[in-house]
């Protein structure tokens, strides 16, 4: 987990020192917009090395405010539907046919974020077999078509098992298993797995 400050425009990577604390963050946001009039610094937050990059905090003109949650994202960005952080497995079908592990970080009807260790292309179509429950053993798994619609590289520091962070859209909504990822997300926050 990290609190870090970037100008907003910049790359989402963290390019900069880590703060201790969210207030921390937010301090030296209100700081440094004050001491540059007209530039606005985000207070960005990162849950772990598969998370992508959440903006929580913007602070202009020694000002901060609270970044909605439901702000407006970009095209490529926005998904239909609220969005369940769960992670659990997931396989990945190349538009080659080799299928590949992967892990969904958050998952909504209309589509999902998932790291992989893949080469994968903007536009891609592959199919994915999701497995709900968080477990590959259960029956409850479901395949669905998606597109591709953007690939983030994850950082050095980031990397591990997983080289990116992918966002797909799928074909068609998965409404029937919307109570399944909603359980398992609860489970994970219950559990501290999640923020």
């Amino acid at each position: 987990m990290g609190w870090w400050i970037a100008e907003r425009g910049s790359a989402l990577e963290l390019l900069g020192r880590i703060e201790v604390s969210e207030d921390a963050a937010k301090a030296r946001a209100v700081a440094l917009s004050g001491t540059m009039p007209g530039t606005a610094f985000q207070v960005r937050y990162h849950a772990n090395a598969n998370a992508p990059t959440e903006i929580r905090w913007e602070a202009l003109n020694g000002q901060i405010i609270e970044v909605p949650r439901d702000a407006p994202v970009t095209p490529s960005e926005h998904r239909a539907g609220v969005r369940h952080f769960a992670c659990f497995p997931a396989h990945v079908e190349r538009p080659d046919g080799e299928t590949r592990t992967a892990m969904i970080h958050d998952l909504s009807i209309s589509g999902a974020l998932l790291v992989v260790r893949t080469e994968l292309a903007v536009g891609d179509v592959v199919s994915l077999q999701l497995y709900v429950t968080g477990d590959p053993a259960d029956s409850c798994t479901r395949t669905t078509h998606a597109k591709v619609v953007r690939i983030e590289p994850l950082d050095q520091f980031a990397r591990g098992l997983w080289s990116h962070r992918v966002a797909v859209q799928f074909d068609k909504p998965l409404t029937d298993v919307e109570p399944e990822i909603k359980a398992l997300e609860a489970r994970q926050r219950q559990l501290g797995l999640r923020p």
